[in-house]
């Protein structure tokens, strides 16, 4: 006999198929209930949120038409206090709006370099140091000056409007408050 030959007898039967259960009417209609509400409930606030992000946009969108939010984001930058390294605490903003324009001594031809100082506490004077080079990647000064601001209070704008005919390049080198450091 051939182990592989089948076995003599009748063919075995599969058991009959079995009929396939069903979601009963009321389940569907709960779940298509449910979808319907959960569709509402996120739909009433995206909304919300779409319209307002529109209102922003052509804000922005008008601010840029005319140049003004873009000139205001690309023509200031700031360095905050610890990035400034100043010996009395400030942080630092240039300018190149012409927002202080009007404070530039007609001496200077070539205009004046436009910055201001944002002090951390009180100082009565605040003695600001400027450097001037004509070398682009000088670090070292060619010439150097101080100018003083009073009453400067603190975490406000403190101008510092300064020229330099002679030279190419001119920034704030550090601030001082020479009654604090005492």
């Amino acid at each position: 006999m051939d182990p592989y030959s089948p076995l003599p007898g009748p063919a075995p039967q599969s058991p009959p198929p079995t009929r396939a259960r069903g979601v009963g009417g009321g389940v569907i209609a709960a779940s298509a209930g449910g979808a319907a509400a959960l569709f509402l409930v996120l739909l009433v606030p995206v909304s919300f949120a779409a319209v307002h992000l529109g209102q922003q946009f052509a804000v922005v969108v008008d601010g840029q038409a005319d140049g003004s939010a873009a000139a205001a984001s690309e023509l200031v930058d700031r360095l905050q206090s610890g990035e400034t390294r100043y010996t009395f605490p400030a942080a630092l903003e240039n300018y190149g709006d012409g927002r202080y324009s009007g404070l530039c001594p007609a001496e200077y031809a070539e205009g004046c370099w436009q910055s201001a100082v944002f002090t951390e506490s009180d100082c009565a004077t605040v003695s600001v140091v400027l450097w001037f080079s004509n070398d682009p990647e000088g670090y070292e000064p060619e010439q150097t000056a101080t100018i003083e601001l009073h009453d400067v209070v603190p975490y406000e704008a403190a101008p510092v409007v300064f020229g330099n005919d002679g030279f190419e390049y001119g920034w704030v080198a550090d601030v001082l408050c020479p009654v604090a450091e005492s």
